[in-house]
């Protein structure tokens, strides 16, 4: 299943999102582990948020939730509307992640 880059639309698979991609960033292996099964309101915490951003990532309040990826151009402005779609959907299945990637790829979010 695809979620989509709010700035550049570049396609990205939730699993990959959901388990890999903590170790695009400096974190230590180790550290990477433990990110992988923390609960998901630790997982965008400031820390992991800096090392997210250092490597061209930027999330909304999930991490399917996509605002920059890497892929983006540095120019490049994100979609508001997409942006503002997105959060009211965290919002309503904020406790149902693998339905909030199902209706992002539905929605080609």
């Amino acid at each position: 299943m695809d979620v989509h880059c709010s700035t550049c639309n570049e396609p990205w698979d939730v699993d990959y999102l959901l388990h890999e991609v903590i170790f695009d960033t400096s974190i230590s292996n180790e550290e990477a582990e433990i990110w992988r099964s923390l609960p998901r309101t630790f997982k965008l915490c400031k820390h992991y948020r800096t090392e997210f951003r250092t490597v061209g990532w930027e999330f909304g309040q999930t991490v399917i939730n996509i605002i920059r990826c890497p892929a983006c151009p540095k120019d490049a402005k994100p979609n508001i509307e997409k942006i503002r779609t997105k959060a009211e959907l965290e919002k309503l299945m904020s406790d149902d992640e693998d339905g909030l990637a199902s209706t992002f790829e539905d929605f080609n979010l």
